[in-house]
């Protein structure tokens, strides 16, 4: 495999999915990212709604969320919404452009959340009985 690594580096030179896919429509794009979206949501869902020790991104949320009394899925989308805000001022005000905040930011930024809301609109009752855990 002559030619796929730079010398003297371990960064390879094209990405794994640049390797299996090579000109990959967007569509494919899109629905991995939506895929990846829903995924996180559910997976952040399932260890919030059980009360493990979540990730520091989440544990904040689900603070958050206990503290208003609103629902986990409306505080990480209020959550998101303040970061995303922040980033963009930080960006413009000392890049002069928007830099770091694309597409796939903004979409993981409302999905998330609502994937959230959705999972546990389905499965909260169920997961909280079936786990013994109380509020």
């Amino acid at each position: 495999m002559e030619g796929q690594y730079e010398k003297n580096s371990f960064i390879p030179r094209y990405l794994l999915w640049n390797y299996l896919f090579p000109d990959s429509p967007m569509t494919l794009r899109v629905v991995l990212l939506l895929t990846a979206i829903i995924l996180t949501g559910i997976g952040a869902a399932m260890s919030l709604n059980m009360r493990i020790i979540p990730n520091p991104g989440d544990g904040i949320v689900q603070a958050i969320a206990d503290c208003i009394h609103k629902s986990t899925g409306f505080a990480k989308n209020c959550f998101d919404l303040v970061n995303i805000t922040f980033a963009v001022a930080v960006s413009l005000i000392f890049a002069g452009e928007l830099r770091g905040v694309g597409i796939g930011t903004v979409l993981a930024v409302i999905g998330v959340g609502r994937a959230i809301a959705v999972f546990n609109h389905f499965t909260y009752d169920r997961m909280k009985k079936m786990a013994g855990v109380e509020e």
